[in-house]
């Protein structure tokens, strides 16, 4: 793997470099060390600044990460310089806008891109005109909750993705990465874990006096696991049973894999192929999180994995009584 920052190719100075992605986080990153030695003047010190931009690199020439410096960590005792690189997603997850947007998600991100000078890649066709009225949101939260309203309709699962290095555009969460995890091959470990932490198996409707006209249930669940309860207050214009039966939760599996060497293509927002015998890890997982990491000439990659394709869903806010009727006198 190669370091590009600016002209300056820093591969003969680079320690380690982690390349990490999370579906939760949005923005990748980029992690790496430079050895330094200020008492030796034959060795070949640079200068990185926050806000110089950094490219990653495999050593066939394929740029994996394009994006600007944030954090510099030096240490007293260490011969080693810390850098941190977000790609131009953060941008996008700091950056506030004002307005009422009503189109495709499509054309919404795109607009929001044009609006922060952030070049648009190729956005999911989902060819639903969404209304969402956006006061003081991020560039991420008018895409994502325009891309959440459209996901409700078709079923379809989005998720933002910086491609070609420099470019913003949305994908379609969940599609088949080609990546194979396999025990005899390239898996190295694996671990599968269930919980119970988070479960829910009834929920008792309350109406605004807290009497309960209502409950929902889950009775097999009850009786293998016992009875956690929840209560829900009715509210005018919602759907008290069905918001119920989404707070019903039974087991959550997790599971976490190592591959060597590692693969490139497996990264947060895609599915991949695992057959481990002894976990029971058999047949297509998604990837939640993804961490590659390079040292010494050798590369591995640590995934986190969902059983379910899972989406950030963002709501979309509705106007107050005082701004529709603004809007329509």
């Amino acid at each position: 793997m190669n370091i590009l920052v600016g002209d300056k190719d820093l591969s003969e100075l680079v320690e380690t470099i982690t390349w990490s992605g999370d579906s939760g986080q949005i923005a990748r990153k980029l992690e790496f060390t430079i050895a330094k030695n200020t008492q030796d003047p034959n060795f070949p010190n640079v200068t990185i600044n926050e806000g110089d931009q950094v490219l990653l690199q495999t050593d066939t020439g394929t740029f994996l990460f394009g994006g600007i410096i944030f954090d510099i960590e030096k240490m007293a005792g260490s011969n080693l310089v810390r850098y941190l690189a977000y790609d131009l997603i953060f941008y996008l997850t700091g950056s506030e806008l004002t307005k009422d947007y009503n189109g495709a998600p499509e054309d919404i991100a795109r607009d929001v891109c044009g609006a922060l000078g952030i070049t648009a890649g190729t956005m999911a066709a989902t060819g639903i005109t969404i209304t969402n009225p956006c006061v003081k949101k991020t560039g991420y939260q008018v895409i994502q909750s325009s891309y959440t309203a459209a996901a409700r309709k078709n079923g379809k699962k989005y998720q933002l993705m910086m491609t070609e290095v420099n470019r913003v555009s949305v994908i379609e969460k969940g599609q088949d990465s080609g990546v194979i995890l396999t025990g005899d091959s390239n898996l190295s470990d694996a671990t599968y874990k269930t919980t119970l932490q988070n479960l829910v198996n009834k929920v008792l409707i309350t109406n605004q006096k807290g009497t309960v006209v209502g409950i929902v249930e889950d009775t097999a669940s009850q009786a293998a696991y016992g009875t956690i309860q929840k209560v829900l207050e009715q509210e005018e214009g919602k759907d008290a049973a069905a918001e119920a039966k989404n707070l019903l939760h039974g087991s959550d599996p997790s599971a976490t894999v190592t591959g060597i060497p590692d693969d490139t293509r497996a990264m947060a927002g895609y599915a991949l192929l695992v057959q481990e015998e002894e976990t029971g890890l058999i047949g297509q997982f998604f990837i939640e999180s993804d961490s590659h990491k390079y040292s010494n000439g050798e590369s591995t990659m640590s995934l986190t994995l969902a059983f379910q394709n899972l989406m950030d869903e963002v709501e979309i806010d509705k106007p107050s009584e005082d701004k529709k009727q603004k809007r329509g006198g």
